[in-house]
Parts: C-alpha cells; structure tokens; sequence
C-alpha cells in the first residue's frame, strides 16, 4: 500500500512538474524578412492582449519570452498584420507580404464607408501620421500640398489666425470654406483640433460623393476621423516637441539716412525746399528700424500629449489630453500675439450584445486662450505703422517714456501704439461629440441613431488706457470692454443602410433623416473711467462713468431639416453605380423656396476585371468613373427672405426739448422668392495601379456655381438696405493628377507623392445690367476701387490702368498723344505711363482692365518619406504659382511716410529706371500711386519647403527597454521659399469683405504677418 501511494505521489509530482513546465515561459526568436528574402527592421512583435513586445533589429532578427499559449502579433506599415501562435516552438521565421492598400483601401464617404476599389466619386485622404509630421497649430496647415485640388491658404501668420480652404476653386461671394464633419458631426470651425489626434482626412471633392450633404456641401465637405481603440493591451503614447520660431524674411525699409534722402528729393520734385541738410543727414546714421524693435526673437513653440488606447473583442476605448502653445514673432513692448490650447478627447466603441447592439461616443474639450496684436487692412493694423513709421526717432526718449516723432506731429510711434492699443484677450471653451447607437436584427441591415452636439463658450475683453501719441491719435479716458458668445448646436441623424449579396451583385441601400439647429447669442459692453487703469482690473465694475455705457446684443438661429438615400451598386466589382438625392429645409429662406433637392448619379468601370486585361503584369488595377450632381448653399444672413425693422442709429428729437426717443425704421426689403445657390459639377477620373508601386489618379471637373446669392443694387432713394436676390453664376473647371511611388530597396523603404491641380476660375453671369460687382472703394485709402467681379474675368480680379513704363524726358510726354492732343498732359519725365487701352486720348476708368489675379492656375505638392534601419525622414513641400498679390505697404495718404528700400532704384533721370517713378510728396498731378495700376501687382507664386523631419528610433538599437517605440526628431518648418515676390511672405490668403459682405478680395498683403520660421526637437515614447 505505501508502494502505490509512493508511486502516486512520484507521479501527480511529475505530472504537476509537466503542466507548470508547459505554462512556463520560453525564449521564441527568429527572422521577418520581406518577399525578396531581405530581413525588415523594426517590425513590431506583440504579445496579444498585453503590452509586452519587442522589434526586430536591423537584420530582422527578434527574441522575445513567451508561453505556449500566447501569441505573437507581427506587424509593420506597408505589410499584413501576422498572427502566429507561440505553442512549443522556439523559432519564428516568418516573410510578412506587402499590404496594397491602394487597392483594398477603406475610404470614409458620407454616413458610411467604402472600398476604395469601388468608389465612383473623387476623394482624396491623408493619413494621421503624414498629418502629425508637419507639427501644425492647425489641422488645415498640415493638409497643404497632400490634397490635390484643395486650396489652402494662410490669413495671417498671426498665432491662432484662421486659414482661407477652397476645394475646386472659389464658387461663391459669400461663404466658400468647406463643410467639416468630425466624427459624423458637422461644425464650422476645426481650431479646436489637436492634429496629433487625428487617425485621417477625407476630402469629397465632387459632386457626387457631397451630395449627401446636401445644403452644405457646395464648397466640398472635409470629413474628420479621430483616433479610436483596438482591441488589445493597453497602449500608452507620449509625444512632445519645443521649438523656436524666427523671420524667416523682413521687408527692408529705408534707414534714417535714407529716408532723409529721399524725403528731400520728394519735396524738390514737388516744387519745394529740402527738409534736411546735409550735415544733419550725415549725422544721423541708420535710425530706428521700427520691424526690429517689434521682434521676438525666438518665439517658443511647443506641444505635449499624451495618449491612452485599448480594449478586447467587446469594447475599444482611446483617450488623449494635450498641451500647446505658441508665441508670435512680433511684439509690442508688453503686448505679444500668443495662443494656448488645452485638448481632452475620449473616444469609445462598446459590444452591448454582440453582433446586434452596439453603442459608442466620441467627445473633445479644448480650452484656448488667445491675445494678438491687430492684422488685416489698413485701419487697426499695428504691423501697418511699423512699415509707415519714419526712423528718426528713438522707441525711448531720454527719460525713458515713449518716443515722439521729430517729422510731424501727427505721426505715431508704432511700438507705443501697440502697447496702448493692443491690450486684450480671448477665451474659448469647446465642447463637441456626439453618442450614437448601431442596432443589427438581422445580419447586413443595420439601424444607427447619432446625436451630436457643439457647444461653444467664449468670452474676450479688453482695455483702452490713457495715451497721448500724437496730435490725432489720443484718449483721454479709460475704457474696459467686455463681451461674451453662447454657441449652441446639435444634429440628430438616423438611418437605416441595407447591404446584401446576390451571387454576383452587391447592393447596399442607405436612407437617413436628420435635424439639426443653431443658436448663438451675443453681449458686448463698455464702461469708462476705470478706478484702476491697467490690464488686469479691466472689467466693467472698475468703470465709474454710468452714463456713457455702451451695450449691444443679440440671438440668431438657424435651422435645418433633410431626407437623403443612397444605393450603391456593383457587379463583381466590376461595373459600379451609386445615386444619392438629399431633400433639405432651411429656416434661411422663405416658404416659397425652403426646399431644396440636390441628386447626384456616379458609375466606374473597373477595366482590370475583363478578361481582356487579366494577366498583365504591370496593371494591377485600372478604373475609369463619371460622376455629376448638384449640392447646395444656404450661408447667408438668418431670415434673410423677411423684411426687418432696426432701430440701430435711429434716435430722434422730438419738438424743442432735449430728449432722445429711439425710433425704429425698415431696414431691409423683403424676398420671399429668394431660393438655394447650387453647385453643379461633373468628374471624370482615371485611377491606376503599375507594378504593386506605382498608383496614379487623375480627374477632369466642371463646377458650376448658379443663383448666386447677392445683395440687390437698389438706389438710395428707396429709403432702406436692399434684399438679398439669386442673381449670378461662376464656373470651376481644371484638372488634377496625384502620383505615388512607394518601394523598399534592400533595407531601405521609400515613398514618394507628388500631386497637382490647374483650376481656371471665370465668372459666367451676373444679374444686373452692368455685369459687374464693384468692389469696396475704401480697402485702400485715396485709391478708389481696386477690385471686382466681372463677366468674363475671375472672381475678385484686381482693376486697374496698365502701366508702359515711365517717361524718361519731354520728348516722350510730348509724343504720347491722340491727334492733337496729350494723353497725359500733366505728366513730367520720371512719371508714370498709362495705357490708353480704349484709344480714346484720355486716361480715365474707362482704360482700367485687369492687372492681376489672386487666384492661383495651379497648386502643387511634393512630398517624401524614407526609412533605413532606425532612422527615418520625411519632406513636405507645397506651392502655387499664377497669382498676384497686391503690394500694399506704405500708405499714401501721409507724405512722411517711410519706403520699402526698393525705392532706392526710383528714376534719377534719363535711363536710370523704366519701373519705379520718381518721387514727389504725393501731390504731383500725374497720380503715380493715386491710380491703381501695375505698379502695385507683383507675381506671388511660390514653391515651399513646408517641413523636414529627421528622426531616429532607439528601440532598434536597444530592443530590451520597456517600450514599443522611442523616437527622437529634429524638424524644421518653413525652411525656404524660392518667390520673386519682394514681400516678407508670398503666400496671402487675407482680403477683406467687399461692403461688409461679398468674400472676394484675396492677396492683399497691406502690412501682412508673416508665417515663421521654425526649428524643433520632439520625442515619441510609446509604451
């Protein structure tokens, strides 16, 4: 008996021995190698469901300790994910394939997904990790020169300042910037994004694949993924970059001597005694260069974040949280432009009953907080008064106070004005998700309700101290305004999408209803006579005068209703066809037009699914497609249809006394027939896969902007503002093409993207009886008009008198003439040379023509990425080329105001220039810079090297540290830009609005901030 219990004990030992030896872990190593027997480094290897893992190193060569019961998750970009159970072996030799993405591609369409391989409309999409390469403060920087036939242009360098986008070129005068919808929400601003928590971008450029926005979708529709969960351990990523940011070019201007110099000869030219002599000239050196005493020399730039992802089978979650800050390269001696953004996200996916309930949210919360300095136009622009600004005399006077002009006693010392003149501030909070529910009964037939809200919250103020500055320029008491906004806006879409196989055919059917609305209110007030006159007890409660109180307020909204349906259809993914029609109602119209359809039809034919084409090696996959449809645009003033009443500016006396009553009067006419602008476009597109390397994509497009809606020209005599009316057309048409190349050459991975697009832009009809829409007469003082839009001639061209030259003596005034008579009799040598285009011996309006376009013929991109072994690099270039820009700088209307150097090769006499004229104090009665002409317009094309990266990832040296990836980088942004445009920066999205309303003027750089120059060093730790 005690032998068999020996015996017993002996083997439950073993056999325990046995199992704990099974569960133990063992060393697994071996080689990944790609198709061609190359070893491939840094592949990552995962154990699943946990965070332990490992990279190969640069031979491909891995170990790691694992039990038999896990398994190994291999994976590397560009090849198919592996999986391979541990069990009992010891070593892993595996060759992973390459993964044609390009052909099996998912893209994002509205309200669902499709395979790339049979989409019928033009999209185009970026990918989060080209978009967090670029290191850009705002989402649509990072798109610039990766998105063919979208146009993206900088407003201000100004920290914070917002981006001009334009898909397929400017369709309207009112609102052209696209749709964005993050996350299946629609919103007007993406500020608040942080890019690093991007996963993609798909851009709808067509008709066809925008028409289910319907209303909204005129000018192109920017769909916005974040980063979600995967199932698996809990991943942890940290990133982090600092940088310093400088001028990457200053505008010269005329040092003292100089100046003085010049100022002398403009005042012998008009007729006067010099101002200067020569001994004081001689003394005074180079004076004070007012753009380098309002630098800020290495202006920091830095963003932190940190990420959390993860999940099972059943539930995915991704949360992140972010940190970023920028200052702008100009300053006042206190004020700074700056901008702070704090970003949280949290994004998660639950299985509530698998395979039938699924329930999910997506949320983000940014705080920013914003300070600038004033940019635009030529009233409120403290960059404006750095350039006019003579520079004899100091920033600081003896005692140390604010220094005074010795020139005129009306000039302003430019540091001193944006001390006391730009004091504010600005803070935005952000709330925006949505929650959403997936219900399944039945396998392919799927119900989603999707309510997603917006909520917006901001508050700025400011403060107006006591200052003297100049005999014009002056308060005499202090002032503190505050105001506040409250934007509210939520959507609820519901649909039901149907998808099914029959044998060869596959149907997928979509109808939706959504409801959306938006409200905003408004509050601004000012109170005088602060008991504390400074920044920081500038609130209204400091004020002590009541009776000058001043207050505005208001509360618009804004509703929309929509029907949609799609069906999409193949026939082994062979012969494609999809058809949507979108139904929408728009609280900005009347009952007579609230409706609007907008339908599209699409069709593709995928060629290398005929037998004809099976086989050939090179094509991998050749499509062609056609799309047309319509979208519309509803972007105008809420209620505009309705007459309404104001009493804004009504006040009134009544009899002799000295009371004030307030009247109300109509303010605008009423048209209830006033119905949606529509954008109609055809595509067609040619896609292509060579060699599993090579893919290209080309498109031909028409777009058709109709019904403009337009401010009627009425005459003043009604008494009243005129009604908004449909009466104008625009068409869009071009072509783009985008190439990609992507390869691996022994251990070295390359890709390489370069795109284009030629857009020409031409107005088509305008309904009134002249064919033209003026443009503001004031956007540049003493000048009169300067740009329109005009049958035949793109949208917001600039007007202007050509220019032949400059006189170089008598003879030639004397000759250019009409008959008898002198075209130009006021002219003296050393003034300008007007065409008379009309031939009619007068210079006049009539001569005018267009002297430049802001708009560019085409946009570009090259971009490139490389990877060896740890080390990796990516370039990103972008350009324009075929614009003018309007060079504005120095205002006329002031004598003594300062020159950009380039007046240094002005005409001195016969032969010395055919560009520049003479100077005079501005008075000389041929108008040289009075009349806007040529001399203004300077060609604006570009090429830019937007961002470097270099980076080397350490894990690949030691693979034993804790962590999936530890990446450190150097990066550069704005590096050079090769322009013959002699501003500090060529690429100027800013124009103001023509009277307050038409968005048609582009490329005028009036005293532009620039766009800086950027150096980084950044981390990626992930975990």
């Amino acid at each position: 008996m005690n032998k068999f219990y020996r015996n017993l004990v002996v083997s439950a030992v073993m056999m325990f021995m046995c199992i704990t030896s099974y569960a133990q872990e063992h060393l697994v190593s071996g080689t990944i190698k790609d198709v061609s027997g190359m070893g491939l480094p840094g592949v990552n290897i995962l154990i699943k469901g946990t965070t332990r893992g490992t990279t190969t190193d640069t031979e491909g060569n891995f170990s790691i300790s694992a039990t038999p019961e896990e398994v190994l998750v291999i994976s590397f970009i560009g090849y198919n994910t592996e999986e391979v159970p541990v069990g009992t072996q010891t070593t892993v030799d595996l060759t992973l394939t390459e993964d044609l993405q390009t052909l099996n591609e998912v893209v994002v369409v509205g309200y669902g997904t499709q395979e790339k391989k049979v989409v019928t409309a033009a999209t185009v999409n970026v990918k989060g990790e080209d978009i967090a390469n670029t290191n850009s403060l705002r989402l649509e920087q990072a798109l610039q020169g990766q998105t063919p036939g979208v146009q993206i242009s900088a407003t201000s360098g100004q920290p914070g300042e917002a981006l001009k986008v334009r898909v397929r070129g400017t369709g309207t005068l009112g609102e052209s910037d696209p749709l964005y919808v993050v996350d299946g929400v629609p919103t007007g601003d993406i500020s608040y994004l942080n890019p690093a928590s991007i996963e993609r971008i798909d851009v709808l450029k067509d008709a066809a694949s925008a028409a289910i926005y319907g209303a909204r979708a005129a000018n192109g529709v920017v769909l916005i993924t974040t980063k979600k969960g995967k199932s698996g351990g809990i991943q942890v990523a940290v990133d982090s970059y600092y940088g310093i940011q400088n001028f990457y070019k200053k505008l010269d201007m005329l040092d003292a001597t100089e100046y003085a110099t010049i100022m002398n000869e403009a005042h012998v030219n008009s007729g006067q005694n010099p101002v200067f002599t020569s001994e004081e000239i001689a003394a005074m050196g180079k004076g004070t260069n007012w753009l380098d005493e309002a630098t800020n020399k290495n202006a920091p730039i830095q963003n932190h974040s940190i990420t959390v992802s993860g999940g099972n089978e059943r539930s995915v979650f991704s949360t992140s949280a972010s940190y970023f800050q920028q200052e702008g390269i100009l300053a006042g001696n206190q004020n700074k432009s700056n901008f702070e953004r704090f970003t949280f996200t949290i994004n998660s996916n639950h299985k509530a009953i698998k395979d039938v309930v699924t329930i999910g949210q997506n949320l983000s919360y940014s705080s920013v907080t914003r300070q600038g300095l004033r940019v635009g136009g030529i009233y409120n622009n403290s960059l404006r008064g750095l350039f006019n600004t003579s520079p004899l005399f100091p920033v600081y006077d003896a005692n140390g106070e604010f220094g005074k002009s010795t020139v005129s006693a009306d000039e302003v010392n430019p540091i001193a004005s944006m001390y006391y003149q730009d004091f504010n501030r600005n803070y935005q909070d952000r709330l925006l998700g949505n929650i959403y529910t997936e219900i399944q009964p039945v396998k392919g037939l799927v119900f989603r309700s999707d309510i997603g809200v917006d909520l917006g919250f901001e508050n700025r103020r400011s403060f107006n101290p006591i200052y003297n500055l100049s005999a014009s320029t002056y308060n005499n008491i202090s002032s503190a305004t505050q105001g506040s906004n409250r934007n509210v806006r939520w959507n609820w879409d519901n649909t039901i999408r149907y998808s099914k196989t029959f044998q060869d055919h596959n149907l997928e059917l979509l109808v939706g209803v959504t409801a959306q609305e938006y409200t905003t209110t408004r509050m601004d007030a000012t109170k005088q006579g602060l008991t504390f006159s400074d920044f920081d007890h500038a609130w209204l409660d400091n004020g002590t005068i009541d009776t000058t109180v001043t207050a505005t307020g208001a509360r618009t909204e804004y509703a929309l209703f929509s029907q949609f349906g799609r069906v999409n259809y193949n026939y082994r993914e062979k012969y494609l066809f999809s058809a949507t029609v979108r139904r929408d109602g728009s609280s900005n119209f009347g009952p007579n037009n609230r409706y609007g359809i907008f339908p599209s039809v699409s069709a593709g034919w995928v060629l290398t699914e005929e037998e004809f084409l099976k086989g050939i090696r090179p094509l991998n996959m050749l499509k062609l497609r056609a799309s047309w449809g319509q979208n519309g645009n509803d972007r105008i003033e809420q209620f505009a249809y309705m007459a309404t009443l104001s009493s804004i500016d009504r006040d009134y006396y009544f009899g002799s006394g000295d009371t004030k009553y307030l009247g109300t009067s109509p303010d605008k006419l009423a048209n209830p027939d006033l119905k949606w602008e529509t954008s109609e476009q055809i595509d067609i597109g040619i896609e292509a896969e060579l060699f599993e390397k090579f893919s290209v994509t080309l498109d031909y497009y028409r777009k058709t902007t109709k019904d403009w809606l337009l401010v009627a020209p009425v005459p003043a005599i009604v008494g009243t503002n005129p009604p908004f009316i449909n009466g104008g057309t625009i068409t869009n048409k071009g072509v783009e093409v985008q190439v990609g190349y992507n390869t691996t050459i022994g251990e070295v991975r390359l890709g390489i993207n370069a795109n284009a697009a030629f857009n020409k832009n031409e107005v088509t009809r305008i309904n009134n009886s002249e064919g033209i829409i003026h443009g503001d007469a004031n956007l540049i003082q003493g000048i009169g008009e300067i740009n329109r839009a005009q049958v035949g001639y793109p949208v917001g061209y600039f007007w202007g008198y050509q220019v032949a030259g400059i006189f170089q003596n008598e003879a030639e005034v004397l000759s250019y003439r009409k008959g008898e008579s002198l075209i130009q009799p006021s002219a003296k040598p050393g003034d300008v040379k007007f065409v008379d285009r009309n031939n009619d011996g007068v210079i006049s309006d009539l001569d005018k023509t267009m002297i430049g376009d802001p708009n560019p013929n085409v946009t570009y991109g090259l971009n490139f990425n490389a990877s060896y072994k740890g080390f990796d690099l990516s370039v990103y270039t972008y350009g324009m080329g075929g614009q003018q820009n309007l060079f504005g700088v120095r205002s006329i209307e002031r004598w003594y105001n300062n020159y950009p150097k380039e007046i240094l090769g002005r005409w001195l006499g016969e032969g010395t220039s055919n560009s520049t004229p003479r100077v005079t104090l501005g008075d000389e009665p041929n108008k040289n810079y009075t009349n806007f002409s040529e001399l203004y317009i300077q060609d604006a094309s570009f090429f830019r090297l937007k961002t470097i990266n270099i980076g080397y990832d350490f894990k690949t040296l030691f693979r034993e540290i804790p962590l999936q990836k530890l990446r450190l980088y150097v990066s550069a942004n704005n590096l050079f830009t090769i322009t013959k445009y002699k501003g500090m920066d060529p690429e100027v999205g800013f124009g103001d609005r023509t009277n307050n309303r038409y968005n048609m003027t582009s490329g005028m750089d009036l005293g532009y901030y620039p766009q800086p120059r950027t150096f980084m060093v950044g981390l990626n730790a992930h975990f």
